[in-house]
Formats: C-alpha cells, structure tokens, sequence
C-alpha cells in the first residue's frame, strides 16, 4: 500500500487594499509573505492618496504595481550584477589554486 503524503493546505486569507475586502488563496507556508506584500501594497497605496490627487482606486493600484515592479527589476539587476560579480571572484580564486597547483 503506497503512502499518500498531504498537499500543502491553501487557505482563503482576507486581505483589505484601498477599504476594498478580498479573499485570496494562499498555501499555509507563504501567508505572512503574503500578508507582508498586502502590507507593503496598502503602504504604497496610501501615499499614492496622500499626494493630493484624485486617482481612481484602479490607477492608483496601477501607479504603485508599476512602480513595484520596476523596484523588484532593479533588485534582479543589483542581483545578477553582483552574480556576476562572484563568479569573477571564483574564476580569478580557481585561476590562482590552479597556478599554485602547477608550481607545487
């Protein structure tokens, strides 16, 4: 008899962006991230509104997507910029290994 081992639970987490309630599936291990992300969205939001402008509730939410989004593709670039980087790092430690081998 095999052994059935139990899928990640998901659960419905309520969450409120801009007064406005949503139920959003979530699996049990990424709830606080996702509450975390609700949080930093509702941050976002709510000085997107204390500018002063009349935005609509969906061109608010956009602004801040958009500029949410550039945030995390200068982090991926800050990323593969210092991969880069520690892969010289290796390359140049592996050259040096190599040369002390050849001199032993």
């Amino acid at each position: 008899m095999s052994e059935v081992k139990p899928t990640n639970a998901v659960q419905q987490i309520s969450v409120t962006l801009l007064d406005q309630h949503y139920q959003i599936p979530c699996p049990d291990e990424e709830r606080e991230l996702l509450l975390e992300a609700v949080r930093l969205l509702n941050q976002q939001l709510e000085v997107a509104r204390s500018r002063g402008k009349l935005l609509s509730r969906e061109r608010a939410t956009l602004m801040v997507a958009v500029n949410l989004a550039a945030d995390l593709q200068r982090t991926r670039q800050t990323l593969q910029a210092r991969e880069h980087d520690l892969q010289l790092v290796e390359q140049r430690l592996q050259q040096l290994v190599d040369r002390a081998k050849g001199s032993e």
